[in-house]
């Protein structure tokens, strides 16, 4: 084990002995092993979270696609079906505009994952 930093290593490197005492190891190995394998399960996790929210997204734009389809029948009779229906394809529309956004932020989120792996396996 490394001999501990001295008062003005410390006074120098104020979030590198946060990172020290946080890890619980005095040595760079240990350290970057440990905010690596941090960054991996933040990022696992966001991931889900992800997923989750454009499983939800992808499935409530089928269901609006649906409605505006069966709509478009009888919709644009009436004054305020019209105007709804109208409203309704703005928001599909937005709509595949977040889950394009969404899903294009999952690939970066996934990309990170497979940078962060390979960070974790190099301090190992």
């Amino acid at each position: 084990m490394a001999t501990p930093p001295s008062e003005y290593a410390m006074s120098r490197t104020p979030h590198f002995q946060e990172l020290r005492t946080a890890s619980g190891s005095d040595n760079l190995q240990g350290c970057f092993h440990f905010l690596f394998t941090q960054q991996h399960a933040e990022i696992d996790g966001l991931i889900n979270v992800l997923r989750e929210k454009r499983d939800e997204l992808f499935k409530k734009i089928e269901r609006m696609e649906k409605l505006v389809e069966e709509g478009e029948g009888f919709c644009v009779f009436h004054d305020a079906g019209n105007a709804g229906l109208e409203c309704m394809k703005e928001t599909l529309k937005t709509d595949k505009k977040m889950l394009a956004g969404l899903t294009d932020l999952l690939e970066v989120a996934c990309e990170g994952r497979r940078e962060s792996r390979r960070h974790v396996s190099r301090f190992e």
